[in-house]
């Protein structure tokens, strides 16, 4: 058997491809890294594109030429703009290590799409070959997903009589297959349901192999919708609804329209009476499903929707943080336009929206988010995320991108005489318009990947456009084609490194965090001698390496060196609540009260209400004989919260009666003294003075009587 140089050369990069997404799905490293999927599938992406540009130099050298035609002039002119803006938008850089990073892994973004479109271009075959293998790669994540699902307790659920979708929500928490969480499970369940649906819909007659793929798809579809459904990730949900009605939209557009202009006959009179009675079949079907039958799960889910329009009657509980996820979405939008305001043409640079965003304000957040220890990582909506990031004319860039996917698709379906052709580019279209939703309100944008599958199923639209259409194509010269490569490899090789510079350092923060919560200050301070040198500056928890630094050393009762670690962590993450409350701790150790004393104020402008800054504040002011103001201060600490600075009531007491003993001369000096030495007394009368709104003093006075 014969196989010509050309097969190889189309075959080997086939193979690639197919071999990296049928094992992305077990690239999961749980134990080692704090976000299992992400870094690891990033640093497997940087190979993958290593590997891919000898390829491409051998392509190259056999004559080979990249070409482009206006429509993927105008596709790749949209991409070349958002990652432009990703290099322009570093001017307002805070963190520039961050910034580096993100612009890596967005570059080898945009090399997996153009590689993937070369591959599709050079040989079309692969067209098949990579939707087959990304309906396999859902496949592998459903199966996990389902033994997860198999494995899981449904006990509490089962008996719950009210505040369903609650318990199943805590129950689906542990079915998100290997994709960190159940919502971003869902969102790629969502993303790859096209090819499935494929398969379905692609049958072939006296094909074996079409009827095999037929079965496949059936019963991929079946679990994905079923798996989307028990995860009650509203978000998807709505969007498979609303791809379904686009779908459905275009079907008719192209049956009653579309076809007869490109047949010149008009579609039949049964085929129209259909058109118009499966729609009202289906949905008097549904009626009648919801209205005859009352499963456990109906009520659940319809109670989850109430929940997104009524919070307060449904928002017993629908996160860790007190507050109804809907709720919290609001707020950090509001300040994520904020932040918009401040540099809306170019943003604030890659990486920069989690390091920025608690400069305005956390007040409106739970406990844990106020007090510092809980931050936000994203804002749940990616279009405000980029938009901050890399300003208006970065995300104009990626518009062009996007909607010119979809506007291409909507060609492809008037033009194309192909079945095949024709019933993805409904699919496609439909789920890109149904993936705009999912990411107003979620964040697929920054998992590998959902982007891996997004990108293909784009690479897909486009060459099929071109086999439409190879008109105005212009071939690029050698000395183009070898800038494109050149560069191509710039990427690889510098994702590569930045992702396994990422990738080490998040190992070695994982270890950290483990020590610190086990106060194991030794070994963090041999782990992170040499952190000023990490790339890795910022956590998930947008904490910086060297304040878990600055922590240890403070613990081990160098606090002057802490604060120096301090310092430097404020410089990768200026907005850091609890590293300035650490630092005026230190401050206040070593007795250099004003500097103490700025420090918590820093603190208190991003978080009014934060009770360790409260604390250090009144203690400071406290040690300076202010006792009046530290007394103010240490009265804004209410007693409801969960995680009260170490001593508060101490300190609050000891603060009251310094407050009263510098006045002792206005009350009853029997009572007083009685007063003095009764702990439980003095924190009953401030209480009562908490809760009258006035000061301790007025309300002693009420008490004991004047002298």
């Amino acid at each position: 058997m014969n196989i010509s140089f050309e097969k190889v050369k189309n075959l080997i990069p086939c193979i690639i491809t197919v071999v990296f997404l049928l094992i992305i799905p077990t690239i999961w490293a749980d134990q080692t890294m704090m976000d299992a999927s992400l870094l690891p599938r990033q640093l497997a992406l940087s190979v993958f594109l290593l590997a891919v540009i000898p390829i491409m130099v051998i392509f190259v050298i056999k004559g080979g030429r990249f070409s482009f035609n206006r429509t993927e002039s105008v596709v790749f002119g949209g991409l070349a703009l958002f990652m432009l803006m990703h290099i322009v938008s570093c001017v307002n850089v805070i963190n520039g290590h961050e910034a580096f990073f993100h612009i890596a892994k967005e570059f080898m973004l945009c090399m997996w799409f153009f590689v993937i479109y070369q591959m599709l271009k050079a040989n079309p075959q692969m067209r098949d070959i990579l939707i087959k293998t990304i309906t396999v790669t859902s496949a592998i994540f459903i199966g996990i997903a389902l033994v997860q699902l198999a494995n899981a307790d449904f006990s509490k659920y089962r008996a719950a009589t009210q505040h369903r979708s609650y318990y199943l929500t805590q129950i689906m928490e542990g079915i998100y297959s290997t994709c960190s969480n159940k919502n971003l499970l869902a969102s790629l369940l969502f993303i790859t349901l096209p090819t499935a649906i494929y398969h379905i819909f692609n049958i072939k007659r006296h094909s074996i192999t079409s009827a095999v793929w037929f079965g496949i798809g059936i019963i991929i579809v079946i679990s994905n919708l079923t798996l989307v459904t028990f995860l009650l990730t509203r978000t998807v949900i709505g969007a498979i609804m609303l791809s379904a009605g686009v779908a459905a939209i275009i079907l008719y557009v192209y049956i009653l329209r579309i076809k007869p202009r490109k047949t010149g006959q008009p579609a039949g009179k049964w085929i129209k009476i259909a058109l118009i009675a499966a729609p009202i079949a289906a949905i008097v079907f549904g009626v009648g499903i919801i209205c005859l039958t009352d499963t456990q799960i109906e009520r659940t889910i319809k109670e989850k929707f109430l929940l997104t329009i009524n919070p307060e009657k449904y928002g017993y509980r629908d996160n860790e943080h007190g507050e109804s996820s809907v709720a919290m979405r609001k707020i950090i939008w509001t300040k994520s336009v904020e932040m918009i305001k401040e540099h809306p043409l170019i943003g604030f640079g890659p990486g920069q929206w989690q390091i920025i965003i608690p400069k305005y304000g956390v007040d409106e957040f739970g406990e844990k988010l106020r007090e510092g220890s809980l931050t936000f990582q994203r804002p749940h909506n990616d279009y405000l995320w980029l938009i901050s990031e890399v300003g208006t004319i970065g995300f104009l860039g990626y518009l062009v991108f996007f909607i010119g996917i979809i506007i291409i698709g909507f060609t492809n379906i008037k033009r194309t005489s192909e079945k095949s052709t024709l019933i993805f580019n409904i699919l496609a279209v439909s789920a890109l318009i149904g993936w705009m939703f999912v990411s107003m309100l979620d964040f697929p944008h920054e998992r590998i990947e959902h982007n891996l599958v997004l990108l293909s199923v784009c690479a897909i639209v486009l060459a099929d456009n071109r086999r439409e259409s190879e008109t105005n194509e212009k071939k690029s010269g050698i000395a183009s084609t070898s800038a494109l490569i050149a560069t191509c490899a710039t990427i690889a090789i510098l994702g590569f490194i930045q992702s396994l510079q990422f990738y080490n350092g998040e190992k070695a923060t994982r270890r950290i965090l483990r020590y610190y919560y086990e106060k194991d200050w030794q070994k963090i301070i041999l782990i992170t001698r040499k952190a000023d040198q990490w790339p890795y500056t910022v956590n998930n928890y947008t904490a910086p390496t060297l304040f878990y630094k600055g922590i240890a050393l403070a613990m081990t009762g160098n606090d002057n060196a802490a604060i120096v670690e301090y310092k430097k962590a404020l410089k990768a993450a200026p907005y850091h609540i609890i590293t300035y409350n650490a630092l005026g701790s230190s401050y206040m150790k070593l007795e250099q009260y004003d500097e103490a004393i700025k420090a918590c104020e820093e603190a208190l402008k991003l978080s009014s209400k934060n009770p360790t800054a409260l604390y250090n504040l009144a203690v400071t002011h406290y040690n300076k004989k202010n006792f009046k103001l530290a007394y103010n201060y240490i009265a804004q600490i209410p007693d409801n919260i969960t995680d009260k600075p170490e001593n508060f009531e101490i300190a609050r007491t000891s603060i009251a009666k310094q407050v009263i003993l510098e006045n002792r001369a206005r009350y009853n000096a029997e009572s007083l003294n009685a007063w003095l030495n009764d702990d439980k007394r003095i924190m009953a009368t401030i209480k009562k003075a908490q809760a009258d709104g006035c000061g301790i003093e007025e309300t002693l006075l009420k008490e004991l009587g004047s002298k």
